[in-house]
């Protein structure tokens, strides 16, 4: 009966932070069956509560949605997702990152902010539409 109850009440939060994680996109029902390539009326049955998504369809709906998965199970999770860092190596960086020690991670960051800054310089100077300032000629010495 207790697991009946949990179910009940896992269903109902589910159904409020679909709901919630769908209007936040600005997605209708129908379109986020569509990205997530759901059967007609799932997104309704999810929403009311009627039954909960198998594990490959909650990882469509996250994507979907871009949200954690957390999101549709704990309360403390926040709606912002994962970060979207497409290369493995740098994804694996950031977890070693986070296990450092506070003056070894502010080192760190500081690095990161000194790269990025040097980036954006890079960019500007890339894009700037003024001609570069004229360089001086030096006459040639005559003998």
């Amino acid at each position: 009966m207790q697991v009946y109850i949990l179910g009940m009440e896992l269903k109902k939060f589910f159904a409020k932070r679909l709901k919630d994680a769908r209007l936040e996109k600005g997605f209708t029902q129908g379109r986020l069956m569509q990205l997530c390539g759901l059967p007609a009326n799932a997104i309704t049955k999810y929403e009311t509560g009627v039954v909960l998504p198998s594990m490959e369809t909650l990882k469509k709906l996250a994507e979907a949605l871009e949200v954690s998965a957390d999101y549709f199970v704990f309360d403390h999770a926040k709606m912002e997702g994962l970060p979207k860092i497409s290369d493995p190596a740098l994804y694996e960086k950031y977890f070693a990152l986070e296990g450092l020690g506070e003056e070894d991670r502010g080192t760190a960051l500081s690095l990161l902010d000194a790269l990025i800054a040097r980036q954006r310089l890079r960019e500007l100077a890339a894009n700037s539409s003024e001609p570069p300032p004229p360089t001086k000629k030096r006459k040639a010495a005559t003998a």
